[in-house]
């Protein structure tokens, strides 16, 4: 796994030079989805009959981290990820990179509670993984930290009240100081851990009743809060969703029960509240964004997409509120 001479599958006859797949030895090509960068992640089936999963780098950004995962990383998780088969020489320009995935047929995302149970259960495990080895990894996702989005929204105080009145919400300065300490005093006492990083309904798979977690290419250390957040509560324009206060309970306290199986001691009650506040600044930050997309001529979402996207996050923030700030 990791360089191109995989003799016995004959990777090289499967990808030119150029680091696209090879026609003359593809029997059939079927786009899965698009990029960033306008390169398609394809199924493609060779002479034998096998099929596999090409992926070329789909965002610059993230060059060589995809492979570095799969080879360094994700050896350490339970097996709920695809099989890396092959991938491009380490110094491929971003152009000429690639990966080829085992094929696990056809995935079918959903956030249907057993799914999202399952994948707290597991993602209590990685997150009860040492990281001292991984002093290499990345301490940011692809959005800013916590701490940035907090002092964000208290930095622009007009436009994060004007938003409040919007949603028909007041936090009170009191409100905020409570925020304020529950944000620090998390990142305080939870140790930083791997994180997926982008671990949204749509990179949640259900295979034939096995739980597949796709694209670890934003994977990082940070407080698993970010982790918890993305699989809870992160919208998305193209997975709505309905996260109830029970459901969401109900995922968090099988998260607890998972570390705590795995030797990892947390206070339940402090970490719900801890969540509250991360996931009432992360989804003001969120609405923010969400805002500006609809003011955008560019964006690539349709806008009845985001304006459900919208809806989703602001009842998050509701709902998160009731647990956190004061009556």
């Amino acid at each position: 796994m990791g360089d191109q001479g995989n003799a016995e599958l004959h990777v090289p006859c499967w990808v030119t030079p150029q680091g696209t797949l090879n026609d003359r030895y593809v029997c059939k090509r079927e786009r899965l989805y698009k990029g960033m960068n306008g390169r398609y992640v394809e199924r493609f089936t060779v002479p034998g009959g096998e099929s596999y999963i090409f992926k070329p780098l789909t965002h610059h950004g993230q060059h060589g981290r995809e492979q570095r995962m799969a080879e360094y990383v994700l050896a350490y998780l339970p097996p709920i990820y695809p099989r890396l088969i092959a991938a491009s020489v380490r110094d491929a320009t971003p152009d000429q990179s690639w990966l080829i995935y085992e094929d696990l047929g056809q995935l079918v995302h959903d956030s249907r509670e057993n799914t999202l149970l399952d994948a707290a259960a597991n993602m209590a495990e990685w997150h009860a993984i040492p990281v001292s080895g991984w002093d290499e990894l990345p301490r940011e996702g692809q959005k800013p930290p916590i701490r940035n989005m907090l002092d964000d929204l208290l930095g622009q105080k007009e436009a994060t009240a004007d938003l409040l009145s919007k949603l028909e919400i007041t936090l009170s300065p009191a409100d905020w100081e409570d925020i304020t300490t529950l944000i620090h005093r998390a990142e305080e006492e939870l140790p930083p851990v791997l994180c997926h990083g982008d671990l949204h309904p749509g990179n949640l798979a259900d295979v034939n009743g096995r739980l597949v977690i796709i694209d670890w290419e934003h994977a990082h250390l940070n407080t698993p809060l970010w982790d918890v957040y993305h699989l809870v509560d992160l919208s998305h324009p193209l997975y709505p969703r309905t996260v109830t206060p029970e459901l969401r309970e109900r995922i968090i306290d099988v998260y607890l029960d998972g570390l705590e199986r795995h030797s990892v001691q947390v206070d339940g009650v402090s970490f719900k509240r801890w969540y509250s506040a991360y996931a009432i600044v992360f989804s003001l930050w969120m609405l923010r964004l969400i805002d500006g997309d609809l003011r955008s001529a560019d964006c690539v979402w349709p806008e009845e997409q985001l304006r459900n996207q919208w809806h989703e996050t602001a009842m998050t923030l509701k709902q998160c509120m009731k647990q956190c700030c004061r009556e």
